[in-house]
């Protein structure tokens, strides 16, 4: 009897004391607590707006200095071609797969690297190397068929005569650790099948 009486009196006290604490108790009065700022939601990505920065200038740089060495006009930069060039980039940084060319009608070169440890003039100056492998008395590849390691098309892209504007993505790093691409885009567009690449009409 004297148990069942003691274990009836500490379910009450348990009951007793646990009581305040199921619900919370603030010292400051609900009137005088200060509310909390609602989280701010981020600010959207920034537009990518094209500036003629160093960058894009040793891009012409390079370019208008490799294309006197054979004999044409120089090219201008062109921040419509820039903002194209940066917006491939970014959709293929996905992959990186620099063999895959944008369908928006301009000429364009690729480049791929492992990091970003080649200026802007030692990308435009490994396109031009394809030199060697063009025939010019026979304005023809000497690599049949093209592929990677003995092409042409990107030294003709950066020499081609009536080509007049340049605009180039800069180093875009791509997911993954998969390395950093660099697009740039040419118009009007060379690499057209049995044209000179040196003639200048329309200059």
């Amino acid at each position: 009897m004297w148990k069942a009486k003691s274990l009836v009196f500490l379910i009450i006290s348990a009951a007793f004391i646990a009581s305040p604490a199921a619900g919370v108790v603030h010292s400051v009065p609900k009137n005088r607590l200060k509310r909390r700022n609602p989280i701010k939601p981020l600010p959207p990505l920034q537009q990518f707006l094209p500036a003629f920065n160093w960058e894009q200038e040793e891009y012409l740089n390079a370019h208008n200095f490799l294309r006197q060495k054979v004999g044409v006009p120089p090219l201008t930069w062109d921040a419509t071609l820039t903002a194209s060039a940066h917006a491939w980039a970014e959709q293929r940084r996905v992959d990186c797969d620099y063999r895959h060319h944008s369908p928006n009608g301009y000429g364009e070169n690729l480049y791929w690297m492992d990091y970003n440890v080649h200026t802007p003039a030692q990308v435009v100056q490994s396109w031009f190397n394809e030199q060697q492998f063009y025939d010019a008395p026979n304005n023809v590849c000497r690599c049949l068929p093209e592929r990677n390691g003995c092409e042409c098309g990107h030294f003709l892209n950066v020499v081609w005569g009536t080509t007049k504007r340049v605009g180039c993505s800069g180093a875009v790093y791509c997911d993954g650790n998969k390395g950093v691409y660099v697009v740039c885009q040419y118009d009007p567009a060379g690499l057209i099948m049995g044209a000179n690449p040196f003639a200048v009409a329309g200059f």
